[in-house]
């Protein structure tokens, strides 16, 4: 499994079955203490100890205890020299005289599953002092262990009075069937499963079959390089801060979290010191590459996991990390090289950034270096992210307050080069504290992260707010899934954070929709997720991180506001707001991240120049009828369909590189990507106006060019069996909206199994027919939109790529009962006639109308009943659609109707 042995990686070979009803042998309550225990564990592989000695052992255990761990899970193999290490684990937690507690997690990937020799192992110390316990009973783990079979482990429980919670791959809808099991702990959770940042869409998907019984991992990065197994896993993004956030936000439905691991040094999965003799044989990737920092900056999470609440900031400390080489670096000497062996994990997938987080006790400004590469934050107290891009040389980290240096550091250890021998994607980790007597006195307020906050006064949801020169209206409280952000722009968490606070920092960075949750997050954006569903405002009753007169939404909850969208622009700002260019008006959607190797506008194309313009590049990208245009690097224009999905915005001061064409206008920047977005109708005629009037006009007919449902059909027969042979995704957000926008390349999308997709131009590639079948064959819930089916086991729910027409019908009655009812969405500051015609025309609807200036509805059929569904005045349809004032988006109660053949 590790270190020498090739590691099975078959973390989440999910299927799509679900199992409600669950046989299990306990109470299914007895995992959820009285008293709500939280419990951390860190996994320790003793296969990775031989040369060690009882100090080893106490230094171990003693530095994974300081930081808040409970229990340190011994992964034992196969050599029987770990039996001596083992009882030198225990010898050694006894003389330490704490009650830190050890158990055994078997793997059975590597050993034999000889049921006596466990049984007699674990009754060895099951009265040990320091063996870990549940409700009294033995803690034993494993990996692997379908070897056993669940009769195997009934009779391992009935021997050793054991409480079990294995990791057994290929359980996924079969777990009622296995009712000797106490939990189930999710190995592969730990990271992204592909080249996109760590959602709890897995964790949602097994505790809904789960339930309470459900456990899982924490990582921060793995990256291996053997002739038999060679991959890199995504820890960009900070992956390990993010994971403990998800964690902390589900902990209500938690009990168990295992780090993963102390020593995995062969797959640069590790937490603990590389100092004590027992990193294995040609592992360099190790070699001086220290990880214990990562431990030190848990701390702060395991108590908030463990408490409910985040703890008082007591020091200024800057945490960062960083891989060794760019990840497209060709390595001058390594026979292994860069295609993946064993795995899914690119190398390509690493990201080309300095990683940081700064712990800060007042605000401060944090300054990162990285060779030629520099740039200074200004930081609030509390927990910052921070990036910057990559450059040759040393890295210097710097804090600052009030004139006073705080923190100035350049380790010795590490160089960046962009010219490697061997390939080295593991991180060097480090961390910089604050001299003594440097540190303000003072320290940040703790925050609870607790979704069990008490309902916070009345009053503490503000209708109106008016802060940067901008009036905010509350619009609703929104579910909030962690997978599927309602607001999808920029991201801030800060201990300090308040409703206006979040308002400011959306206003400054151009935003229209703000959005306040579990305290302490602030979420940007310029519309609204399609299909998000509004919630009871009394959901978002968590108090401010800053304020506890106020409420900021919950855990996945989150508090939304709205601004009017800005009519003007300071001349002495490069970058507008909106834009026009011959007569087509653009809207600046913010600064986002964009990797050469997966593009943020991935299907339009580019071009390149000195003599690029913000308005060049958007007069371009509307000549070739894409609706969204971003200028990059000064000199760069991209055009786009979509912004790739999972890609979120950042501060808009990141893009700020003069355009080579023009220095008064801003062009992006390195790896930063200004994107435009253009809201003028793309109709096939255009209207007339022979009188004046204050009142925008609509045309008659609109083309739109999009996917429409095609049907269900079977795949090949031969070869792959795969009936659309282009890209294909496995993702745990899976839609067929996702699918089409990832395949907009191509002519047809397919969904297929809950949570793959596919994309060709053709259908009837290796034995495919192409024949639409019954759709009773593509049943199986979209892991993204459970309401939603994402084909079968060998099925595809088929989309095609087609312009269809859509005819204005005129002004109609609308009422609580709707005339339009199988579906709806509301778009608060970006909603057009296109974009209401798309997405009904994406769902398979004939009909479509758009409501009250931001609403959609779509439907085949209209319902009447009373004046609802009659035909009125055009002149009732007057409300200016959010998205675009030149067009009409219904009004009121009026839907404003259109029809396609």
């Amino acid at each position: 499994m590790y270190g020498e042995f090739l590691w099975q990686r078959r973390w989440l070979r999910r299927t799509t079955a679900f199992n409600n009803t669950l046989p299990w042998g306990d109470d299914p309550k007895e995992l959820v203490k009285r008293d709500g225990t939280k419990y951390v564990f860190m996994h320790h592989i003793v296969g990775n100890t031989y040369p060690y000695a009882a100090k080893d052992w106490e230094d171990d255990i003693r530095e994974i205890q300081s930081k808040g761990a409970d229990a340190v899970a011994l992964n034992i193999g196969s050599s029987e020299w770990q039996r001596e290490r083992v009882a030198q684990a225990y010898a050694a937690a006894a003389s330490l005289g704490t009650n830190f507690k050890l158990f055994y997690s078997f793997d059975f990937a590597e050993m034999s599953c000889n049921l006596d020799d466990i049984v007699a192992r674990i009754n060895l110390y099951a009265n040990h002092p320091n063996q870990f316990k549940v409700n009294g009973k033995v803690f034993v783990s494993s990996y692997a262990g379908d070897c056993l079979g669940n009769d195997g482990w009934k009779s391992l429980k009935s021997r050793t009075n054991a409480y079990i919670m294995p990791f057994i791959w290929g359980l996924e809808g079969k777990f009622g069937s296995w009712d000797s099991l106490d939990s189930w702990y999710c190995w592969g959770c730990a990271y992204p499963q592909g080249n996109y940042d760590k959602t709890t869409g897995d964790d949602l998907y097994y505790m809904s079959q789960l339930g309470s019984k459900y456990a899982t991992t924490i990582s921060a990065w793995q990256f291996t390089h053997f002739p038999y197994k060679n991959w890199y896993l995504r820890g960009d993004n900070w992956l390990l801060n993010n994971r403990w956030e998800q964690l902390i936000s589900m902990r209500n439905d938690l009990t168990f979290v295992e780090l993963i691991t102390w020593n995995d040094f062969g797959e640069g999965n590790y937490f603990g010191p590389t100092t004590r003799g027992a990193q294995p044989a040609g592992t360099y990737w190790a070699d001086d590459f220290p990880h214990t920092a990562w431990y030190d900056m848990s701390a702060y999470y395991i108590q908030a996991f463990k408490t409910g609440s985040y703890p008082a900031i007591q020091s200024d400390i800057i945490y960062f990390w960083s891989k060794p080489h760019p990840a497209k670096a060709i390595a001058s000497a390594d026979s292994i090289g860069r295609t993946p062996i064993g795995g899914p994990g690119e190398f390509d997938w690493a990201e080309d950034y300095l990683w940081a987080v700064a712990f800060t006790t007042a605000a401060a400004q944090v300054t990162l270096k990285m060779g030629s590469s520099q740039q200074t934050f200004s930081v609030n107290a509390g927990v910052t992210k921070l990036k910057l891009p990559s450059a040759a040389g040393k890295i210097t980290v710097q804090m600052t307050r009030s004139g006073q240096t705080l923190i100035d550091q350049t380790p010795a250890g590490f160089t960046y080069i962009t010219n490697p021998v061997k390939y080295n994607l593991n991180a060097w980790v480090g961390s910089a504290t604050a001299t003594p007597g440097s540190s303000s006195s003072s320290t940040t307020t703790a925050t609870t992260t607790s979704t069990t906050t008490s309902t916070s006064t009345s009053t503490a949801t503000p209708t109106t707010t008016s802060v940067a020169g901008s009036t905010w209206t509350y619009e609703a409280c929104y579910d909030d899934p962690t997978n599927n952000r309602v607001l999808q722009g920029l991201t801030i968490s800060e201990n300090t954070m308040t409703i206006s606070r979040c308002l400011t920092l959306c206003s400054n960075e151009g935003f229209v929709l703000a959005g306040v949750e579990y305290g302490k997050e602030c979420y940007c954006g310029q519309s609204l997720r399609t299909g998000s569903i509004v919630k009871a405002t009394s959901e978002c009753n968590m108090v401010c991180a800053g304020n506890a007169n106020e409420n900021c939404g919950a855990g996945n909850r989150i508090a939304v506001y709205s601004r009017p969208t800005p009519t003007t622009t300071a001349t002495s700002t490069p970058t507008p707001t909106t834009t026009s260019i011959s007569g087509t008006t653009w809207t600046y959607r913010g600064c986002y991240p964009d990797g050469a190797d997966q593009r943020t506008l991935y299907d339009g194309g580019s071009t390149s120049g000195q003599s690029n313009t913000v308005s060049q590049c958007l007069a371009s990208c509307a000549s070739k009828g894409f609706a969204l245009g971003g200028v990059e690097y000064g000199i760069e224009c991209f055009c786009g369909s979509a912004i790739r999905s999972g890609v979120t915005a950042v501060y808009g001061s990141e893009c700020s590189q003069p355009c080579a064409g023009n220095a008064n206008e801003i062009c992006g920047a390195g790896n930063r990507i200004g994107i435009y977005e253009r809201s003028t109708s793309t109709t096939t005629t255009t209207p007339t106006t022979t009188t004046t009037t204050t009142a925008p006009t609509s045309t008659s007919t609109f083309a739109i060019t999009g996917f429409t449902p095609r049907g269900c059909i079977a795949e090949g027969t031969s070869g792959t069996r795969r009936a659309l042979t282009g890209v294909s995704y496995t993702r745990s957000d899976v839609t067929p909206q996702l699918c089409n926008s990832l395949c907009s390349s191509f002519q047809y999308s397919g969904v297929e199994n809950g949570n793959e997709c596919y994309c060709g131009n053709t259908l009837t590639n290796n034995g495919a027919s192409g024949t639409v079948i019954a759709e009773s064959n593509c049943a199986t819930p979209c892991a993204g939109d459970s309401s939603q089916k994402c084909g079968g086991g060998w099925t595809v729910g088929t989309s095609q790529k087609t312009t269809v027409t859509f005819t204005a019908l005129g002004c109609y009655v609308d009422g609580s009962d709707r005339m339009l009812r199988a579906y709806t969405t509301t778009l608060s500051s970006s909603m057009t006639t296109e974009k209401c015609l798309g997405i009904c025309l994406e769902r398979g609807y004939k009909l479509a109308a758009t409501q009250d200036g931001r609403e959609c509805y779509c439907d085949n059929q209209i319902y009447k009943t009373g004046s609802v569904g009659n035909s009125v005045s055009d002149s009732a349809c007057s409300s200016k659609c959010s998205g675009n004032s030149a067009q009409t988006c219904g009004a009121g109660w009026r839907n404003q109707l259109y029809s396609r053949p």
